[in-house]
């Protein structure tokens, strides 16, 4: 607490990292997540996927109308679901690709063109630094190795 401020630092599961931590200021209705949710396709090589979406959830529980993230700009609750969609979406299309008995590089040319139509526009905003193709790409292969 500060005067004037309650300040909450929680943990609410793994995600991208083991220790991810977020700030929350609820009479702002503001929270910062680092890098557990940015602006672009997140970098997911030394992360949890299948528990991000568990922490994702719990985040989404709590009273706030704005977002500041480890990168991009400051957002709203909507961000929130379309990123966590694609971390639910990626993980289960990986999962699918697995079950059938798919190798990698399989996984890796099918799984981008089942997220492409709802997930390739709105993460690409920042394409020139962090291109969504690329970055699923290793996405996949993370998610693939830890679901195998």
């Amino acid at each position: 607490y500060r005067r004037d401020r309650e300040i909450h630092l929680l943990y609410l599961g793994r995600a991208h990292t083991e220790g991810d931590v977020f700030v929350y200021l609820p009479r702002e209705k503001v929270v910062v997540t680092g890098d557990a949710v940015i602006g672009w396709t997140p970098f997911m090589g030394d992360g949890y996927p299948e528990d991000w979406v568990t922490t994702l959830d719990r985040l989404a529980q709590l009273d706030f109308t704005h977002i500041i993230m480890g990168h991009g700009d400051v957002a709203g609750r909507d961000w929130l679901q379309t990123f966590r969609g694609y971390v639910h979406d990626m993980v289960d299309a990986v999962r699918a690709e697995v079950a059938a008995g798919a190798t990698l590089e399989e996984a890796q040319q099918r799984v981008p063109e089942r997220l492409a139509l709802v997930y390739e526009k709105p993460f690409s905003l920042y394409g020139h630094y962090r291109p969504w193709r690329q970055g699923l790409r290793g996405n996949i292969e993370r998610t693939y190795t830890m679901v195998s």
